[in-house]
């Protein structure tokens, strides 16, 4: 049973211990510190997750903390879309909890939010995310060849959306 939910400061200690995890964060943007500290948790949760329109939410599994999701607001001609993005503690993999988080923010996005597209960008190592954005009727738009240069090296970005017309 997965549920979303606001970040608490409480989550402090448990959002450190599992997102200081260099594998978690190996696919993930730069704005995802590596390693994760103590300080920049109480960052997140008291600054960065309630910034504009961001939707930031924590990822429940059976009533504990496994992870984050949110999306990204676009602005100008693209506003009728958001960026999502999704992480687990690396003890959660494989247990199908992404595509469920995936879902149930897609949806809000959409029914609540008015979205009429949400898409993803992936680096290309990152195979596992593509088959979670693929399982919640993700499409791949395209690849962006060199487009990321990270930790020495460049990767391509692969760009999945979901629509609502």
């Amino acid at each position: 049973m997965v549920t979303l939910r606001d970040y608490e400061l409480s989550d402090v200690d448990r959002l450190v211990c599992l997102a200081g995890n260099e594998n978690v964060s190996k696919f993930l943007t730069e704005s995802f510190p590596c390693p994760y500290t103590r300080t920049d948790a109480e960052r997140w949760i008291n600054k960065g997750s309630k910034q504009g329109h961001l939707v930031a939410k924590v990822i429940e599994f059976k009533g504990e903390f496994v992870g984050g999701i949110g999306l990204q607001p676009q602005g100008g001609w693209k506003q009728h879309m958001a960026e999502v993005g999704y992480w687990l503690g690396e003890q959660y993999w494989g247990r199908g909890i992404a595509p469920e988080a995936l879902a149930a923010l897609t949806e809000t996005a959409f029914s609540s939010l008015g979205y009429k597209k949400v898409f993803a960008q992936v680096l290309g190592p990152n195979e596992t995310s593509m088959r979670v954005l693929e399982k919640c009727g993700y499409r791949l738009e395209g690849v962006l060849e060199y487009e990321v240069f990270k930790s020495g090296q460049f990767y391509d970005v692969y760009q999945y959306a979901s629509y609502r017309r």
